[in-house]
């Protein structure tokens, strides 16, 4: 298909329009995407990036051509990638953990496995506005080699997330304990208690009484069973408080994780449990508003 003269007039404001909305530094290469997705073309940066995949070289590649072709790949994933849909990057204060949630994200969402210590820091800092220095970085990832798998490229190294560091991140999110699936924790409690999954029943444990009539008793695991069959972790412990009424007032995280502490001896993280009620309030279970502090106040979506 032609375009006339017109035509490319517009194509070019609405691109201007689309590369307006990312940093200066990566304008040049949002105007030249947004072309390219306008026009029905093939991407000039991914079919950059595809054609220097399938080559099939004899000569490796020099330093600085790898270098060229990990800054191309970074600048489209700074494009794709939606730091809103990842609050959990924001809610950890450790460099390691920001790190393997953003290896996470490139590879499971955005299809790039692996990324240098520079590329983390540049996407922290471009794209979640944490400024992160690559050194930092660096020293992070050299130290987790049973999270992430390193592979020497230029003078440096390009980090890839394992299992290890997927079960890690998970267990940042509440869903498990790292390296240990929730269904192995769930199995050990039931060996410890000498139960089976039926076992938690109230009905099934009994006592005498010292009369010689048998008393049906409940255990604590099965009292725990009966919470909606919750994986332990923070957002479970949240959801129970909810089905008590604690959140029929307005709370604040701070009130949350005190309360949690005091009460119910759960050592709970801030930003575990950050992270935890902000997935509720996504998932419309809690409302939040701000209060003249400035803090987030927590309350049933339904009161």
């Amino acid at each position: 298909m032609k375009h006339t003269v017109p035509d490319f007039k517009e194509l070019f404001k609405q691109a201007s329009e689309i590369a307006a909305q990312v940093p200066e530094a990566m304008q040049a290469a949002a105007f030249n995407r947004a072309i390219d997705l306008l026009t029905g073309n093939t991407p000039t940066v991914l079919a950059t990036r595809e054609s220097s995949r399938s080559q099939n070289s004899p000569t490796k590649a020099s330093p600085t051509t790898q270098g060229a072709t990990a800054a191309i790949d970074v600048d489209v994933l700074l494009m794709e990638l939606d730091s809103t849909l990842h609050p959990g990057v924001g809610a950890t204060s450790k460099i390691l953990d920001r790190a393997l949630m953003i290896l996470q994200i490139a590879h499971t969402e955005h299809g790039v496995d692996g990324l240098t210590p520079p590329q983390i820091a540049r996407i922290l800092t471009d794209k979640f506005r944490i400024n992160t220095k690559n050194s930092a970085v660096s020293m992070a990832l050299g130290g987790a080699t049973k999270l992430v798998n390193r592979v020497p490229q230029g003078n440096g190294f390009l980090y890839r997330i394992m299992a290890a560091g997927v079960d890690y991140v998970a267990h940042l999110a509440g869903e498990t304990t790292p390296g240990r699936p929730a269904a192995a924790i769930r199995a050990k409690k039931r060996r410890a208690t000498g139960q089976s999954n039926k076992d938690s029943s109230p009905t099934n444990p009994s006592a005498s009484d010292g009369t010689g009539v048998t008393v049906h008793t409940e255990t604590r695991e099965g009292r725990r069973s009966k919470i909606a069959g919750e994986k332990p972790g923070p957002k479970s412990a949240i959801r129970t408080l909810l089905s008590e009424g604690y959140f029929a007032k307005p709370r604040t995280g701070q009130e949350v994780q005190d309360f949690l502490n005091r009460k119910r001896g759960m050592d709970i993280g801030t930003a575990q449990l950050r992270l935890a009620m902000l997935r509720l309030v996504r998932d419309k279970e809690l409302d939040r508003d701000e209060n003249a502090q400035g803090q987030y106040e927590y309350k049933h979506s339904g009161s």
